[in-house]
């Protein structure tokens, strides 16, 4: 799913993720912005709230969602890794450089922090 008109994104405040979380992200409304803003839980949960999936996975723990499904199927499934960076795992924190940042992303994407189990815990107020 691509972004619908890329163009309107080249602006100022997406010249960095601190801008983009600082003064970009928290002046939208993000459930009516392309796809790729909205939280996640608007994909996986019913008008209600409840979530309508047997397994949430995370991109970054996809080898544990390859054995859920794998057992679910009762066959093996096999992932190859394409288009690789071959750069090391990285911890998304890292790229949260002020407390602010950490706070705009909290508060809009409260849901699916905790729905995902995500954590800012190893961020310090001086950061």
């Amino acid at each position: 799913m691509g972004v619908h008109k890329p163009e309107q994104y080249r602006i100022p405040e997406f010249e960095s993720f601190e801008r983009f979380l600082c003064e970009w992200l928290p002046k939208q409304d993000v459930e009516k912005l392309d796809y790729i803003f909205r939280p996640q839980w608007m994909f996986v949960c019913d008008d209600s709230g409840e979530v309508m999936v047997d397994h949430l996975g995370r991109v970054e723990a996809l080898d544990e969602t390859v054995d859920v499904l794998g057992q679910k199927l009762g066959k093996p499934i096999l992932i190859n890794n394409e288009n690789s960076t071959g750069s090391p795992k990285r911890d998304f924190r890292n790229a949260y450089t002020r407390p602010e940042m950490v706070e705009v992303v909290r508060a809009i994407y409260l849901r699916d922090i905790e729905l995902f189990g995500y954590e800012f815990e190893r961020m310090s107020a001086s950061t």
